[in-house]
């Protein structure tokens, strides 16, 4: 059982996830979103579930992980204080977060819901009222907590009033931030990567997203056995339409792409081609999740799913719908949206879809601190073991490995990240690979095993090096260096 939510996925005699919702469920889930979709023509979201009365009173686990998992090792509470100095845990992870980080984060989730100028402008007064007391030697915590709630006050009404629906979402975070170890010191410069909250950034100031595909994208999309655009249009106009459409977007043309995809559009309509319908709003949707437009982005992806019976494209769409909720932390939807993905998934026989779907399920609630997780994890590991994707099989045995550390399971982790090692290094995939070994490290460091950190952080340095990535390498150097310190 999922607390109610739903019902948990069930398996036939090919272990395939088959969808148990009825249809009509599914009519009111789609005249639910449709709704929602017709109701803001915002950048900023386009439907966001209100919160139960119980999750309202959770804590943000998103954020709380790291100093829940500090606090269970030493065996001691952590006394809240008004004003903190920065604290690490033996594997150097900070538990602080400093209020210029929440004042930048706050500015960015207005901009990415796409706050009218007034209302951003009030929001704003707060937010300078904040930052000149954090910017003072004596700063009044209780003055920048009030104004913080004041300017959380105005960004839920406007969702509220947008959505037709009750919103408490930036209030909900700013509440969890207040469970923090808060430095009320102004630092631009101390960034807490544990802590970075996952609002988009504004749609107006954001860099676009590279559109190319990543070189590790286990984590940044759904893995299926069939691409999306798998059939070319048989209507000679349409096709070329499309291909055209197709390399404006490589040629990293959004705008351009735009306006040849709705071209492609009204040629499909002319010719009664509703598949090749429903693949230009994937793409169309893509264009807009890659350029932070979400409120469009989900439009399209909704648009391409009415216009489909090919159920690949169907787990590609709500896959990607629930990644746009699950990036802004709206539990309900994106459990929803990855639970239709595994369901029709599970239809097409796409075991790397289903089992990516269900990882993502699980992380969820290993953020939430839900150890039911494990049983995610569990039927996402025996799909997987089904394909010969090498990387689902490492994102799951790293998922996992995730869950059994944020559990207080250190043994059960460090064999989970052996696993993923394994299949990261079968997949070729020398990033992955040093990650893994980094994250046994520094279970190793917390167990006060100096050698074993030492052996693993240095494989890890190995794969490390044979990426293009400085950070990951200067993080595990610096490790080391600091293990070095310790002998």
């Amino acid at each position: 059982m999922l607390n109610g939510i739903f019902q948990r996925p069930y398996l036939n005699n090919n272990n395939l996830v088959k969808k148990k919702q009825d249809e009509e469920k599914n009519a009111q889930l789609t005249q639910r979103e449709q709704q929602a979709d017709q109701n803001s023509k915002s950048k900023g979201l386009q439907y966001i579930e209100p919160q139960s009365p119980k999750q309202e009173q959770q804590v943000d686990w998103r954020q709380m992980r790291s100093q829940i998992q500090a606090q269970a090792r030493n065996a001691q509470p952590t006394v809240q204080t008004e004003e903190v100095m920065p604290t690490k845990t033996l594997s150097g992870r900070s538990t602080v977060i400093n209020i210029a980080q929440i004042l930048k984060d706050f500015r960015n989730t207005a901009a990415a819901i796409g706050t009218p100028d007034n209302l951003k402008e009030e929001v704003e007064g707060y937010l300078v009222l904040v930052e000149k007391q954090v910017k003072k030697d004596d700063a009044n915590t209780k003055l920048v907590k009030s104004n913080l709630k004041n300017a959380s006050s105005i960004l839920d009404g406007y969702i509220s009033q947008t959505l037709n629906k009750d919103s408490k979402v930036v209030e909900n975070w700013v509440d969890a931030l207040f469970l923090q170890q808060i430095d009320f010191k102004y630092n631009e410069e101390e960034i807490n990567p544990q802590f970075l909250v996952k609002f988009p950034q504004g749609t107006e100031q954001a860099e676009p997203k590279t559109v190319e595909t990543p070189p590790e994208p286990v984590e940044q999309e759904i893995q299926t056995d069939a691409k999306v655009v798998s059939l070319i249009p048989q209507d000679k106009e349409l096709k070329s339409l499309f291909i055209q459409s197709k390399k404006l977007v490589y040629a990293n043309q959004p705008e351009k792409a735009i306006e040849a995809f709705e071209k492609a559009l009204h040629r499909a309509d002319e010719v009664g081609d509703n598949e090749t319908k429903s693949k230009i709003y994937y793409e169309v949707g893509k264009i807009y999740d890659d350029h932070s437009y979400f409120a469009e982005a989900l439009k399209s992806y909704h648009k391409s799913i009415q216009n489909t019976e090919d159920n690949n494209v169907k787990t590609k769409a709500h896959y990607s719908m629930a990644q746009i909720y699950d990036d802004v932390n709206q539990i309900k939807p994106a459990l929803n949206h990855y639970f239709s993905s595994a369901a029709f998934a599970g239809e097409a026989e796409n075991l790397s879809a289903q089992s990516t779907s269900l990882t993502k399920m699980g992380n969820i609630f290993t953020d939430m601190f839900d150890v039911q997780s494990i049983e995610y994890y569990d039927i996402a590991d025996g799909l997987a073991k089904q394909t010969d994707n090498a990387k689902v099989k490492g994102f799951v045995s790293s998922s996992l490995g995730s869950a059994y550390e944020t559990f207080g399971e250190p043994q059960k982790a460090l064999k989970a990240y052996s696993n993923a090692v394994k299949h990261y290094t079968d997949a070729n995939s020398p990033q992955k690979t040093a990650q893994n070994y980094l994250k046994a490290g520094d279970i190793m460091v917390e167990m006060s095993n100096v050698s074993k950190a030492k052996g693993l952080l240095t494989k890890a340095q190995t794969y490390a090096r044979r990426t293009d990535d400085i950070n990951l390498m200067n993080e595990i150097n610096d490790k080391l260096n600091s293990l070095e310190l310790l002998n």
